[in-house]
């Protein structure tokens, strides 16, 4: 459902806890008539920012439950409404009968999704990106997600890209000037202003779209691609990494026919490593289409991990046919070391030589680890943390860098009129960023992936 109607006359409800038995539950409710639902309890209702502690009775007079009431005024709420939690115990059949009575007077409703983060933002609680920042809190599964998660909500995109287009509108506004005073001879200084100014705030914006898609890779994880010839150790290095059997392992070639992953926290990077079929030349359609999707999932991996029996004579040849699958970033695990009569030669650079199913091998998923963390530590190592954490963050400052771009190629003095219709662009996008400008279907695809509660 969209959100965008006049909602502010109703009183919504939902459980902010999560379904099931449990301690505690909590029950929200927002709206004009939210601190009046303990009436519908036999219980005096509070006008103040409190908590306290209250018996809720059913209309026979017999306790439903003992719960704590936190009252939220509409000027100190989190929505900017009046709000109310009831804390009760988190007994399915106290929640149901608490929400069952609640969903039968007039005044209150269910809640939809992510509805009252949405009244928070309508009513000037949150910006746009401290909305999208408590989104990736909710489901931030590692410590890198959660920190940079927190760094949305406390307003840093928000307030760089409100600077940015408070300086485009300022440059519009001296547009204006010249496009009124058109017919007479401009100070040099005003035009050098506009140059300098539009240069400053185009290399700014520059620096921020130049940072290795670091924030989205930390937000939505980082995919690893396991690939190698067949029966080099590509599942044996699966299942080291996710302490567990999550591959088959088999002496018999092509075991592996599907994409298999495991998700894991590296660190506090979220990581997903793919293990894939096997490469080898084969007529056999299954196996053929198992290689296929082998190449797919390298193509589409932010980093790929190429495994090679070392032990076999022939893998320079295999790592030179893996290689012309266009692999870019990789690193190479030289396997199954303890098989070697003598000392190998011409390693590829930087290459792991490991054992993974020999008398050592918690030494070498060590060494594995620890090479791997060594690979993503530049998701860690960068001196500012990124900005930008979404693909539309990125447009919107790439339509930015656009306009400015363009803007800077006119020349300013006869057609001012264009420059202008240019920072105006750009003040759009990043205005499409802050929420400053109309953003309504966003809006609506942000909230319904929010739980019901939040």
């Amino acid at each position: 459902m969209s959100l965008h109607k006049d909602i502010s006359a109703e009183t919504i409800f939902a459980l902010a806890t999560p379904p099931g038995r449990s301690a505690i539950a909590i029950i929200r409710l927002s709206g004009p008539s939210a601190l009046d639902a303990l009436d519908l309890f036999h219980v005096k209702p509070s006008y103040n920012r409190e908590m306290r502690f209250v018996r809720l009775q059913l209309d026979d007079g017999s306790v439903l439950d003992e719960v704590m009431c936190l009252s939220f005024p509409a000027a100190n709420s989190p929505t900017g409404e009046a709000v109310l939690e009831i804390h009760c115990h988190g007994s399915p059949a106290v929640i149901a009968a608490i929400t069952d009575r609640l969903a039968k007077a007039d005044e209150y409703r269910p809640a939809a999704a992510g509805e009252f983060s949405r009244r928070a933002l309508d009513n000037g609680k949150m910006t746009i990106s401290e909305v999208e920042g408590l989104a990736d809190l909710i489901d931030a599964d590692t410590e890198s997600q959660r920190r940079q998660a927190s760094r949305q909500i406390s307003g840093v995109l928000h307030k760089a890209a409100q600077a940015w287009r408070l300086s485009l509108i300022a440059l519009n506004a001296e547009l204006a000037a010249i496009i009124d005073f058109a017919d007479e001879e401009l100070p040099t200084s005003i035009l050098d202003r506009l140059q300098q100014t539009s240069r400053r705030l185009l290399s700014l914006l520059g620096q921020h779209l130049d940072d290795g898609h670091v924030g989205e890779i930390i937000r939505d994880g980082v995919e690893i691609a396991l690939i190698g010839p067949v029966n080099a150790g590509k599942s044996t290095t699966l299942n080291a990494l996710a302490k567990r059997p999550a591959a088959i392992i088999s002496d018999q070639a092509g075991t592996t026919r599907d994409v298999i992953e495991v998700h894991l926290d590296i660190e506090g990077i979220s990581v997903t490593v793919r293990d894939t079929a096997g490469y080898r030349e084969t007529d056999d359609v299954v196996e053929g289409e198992g290689i296929l999707r082998a190449k797919a999932a390298a193509g589409s991996a932010h980093l790929v991990i190429i495994v090679l029996d070392i032990s076999d004579p022939d893998w320079p040849n295999h790592y030179q046919a893996l290689l012309a699958w266009g692999v870019a970033d990789h690193i190479v695990i030289a396997n199954k070391a303890d098989k070697l009569d003598a000392q190998i030669q011409d390693l590829p650079e930087q290459a792991l030589l490991l054992a993974l199913g020999g008398a050592n091998a918690d030494r070498d998923i060590a060494k594995l680890e620890a090479y791997l963390w060594q690979s993503l530590s530049y998701l860690q190592s960068a001196e500012e943390a990124p900005l930008i954490t979404r693909a539309r963050h990125r447009h919107a400052i790439e339509t930015a860098v656009s306009a400015l771009t363009d803007a800077l190629s006119l020349d300013v003095t006869s057609t001012p009129e264009l420059v202008a219709e240019e920072y105006r662009r750009a003040a759009d996008a990043l205005g499409r960023l802050t929420g400053d400008v109309d953003i309504e279907d966003l809006l609506d695809h942000i909230f319904t992936a929010f739980c019901i509660g939040k």
